[in-house]
């Protein structure tokens, strides 16, 4: 087996494309099939990046940290969104 294809999500594309000929080709045959686009996405320049682009990115973890003590409302920093427009933090969220 490929090393590619222990990532599920790759696998589950790769099967997705040989699925048309399961009733076609003999068992082994989907075998080499599923192998030679494995080694295709790992070898060819640009099915590497289209993969790699395709491919759903992992998150470890949110953006958002918080670093010391928790802030009181009025003593909250000021936080910039991507709209442009700033406002505090607030336990709730809401705007007071």
């Amino acid at each position: 087996m490929h090393p590619l294809l222990a990532d599920p999500w790759v696998a589950s594309r790769i099967d997705a494309a040989v699925a048309p000929y399961r009733d076609l080709l003999a068992r082994e045959d989907l075998e080499f099939l599923r192998n030679e686009l494995a080694e295709r996405l790992a070898t060819d320049e640009h099915a590497a990046r289209l993969l790699r682009r395709a491919a759903p990115r992992h998150v470890e973890q949110s953006g958002e940290a918080f670093v010391g003590a928790a802030f009181e409302p009025d003593e909250a920093p000021e936080v910039r969104r991507a709209s442009g427009v700033r406002s505090r933090r607030a336990g709730s969220g809401a705007d007071e």
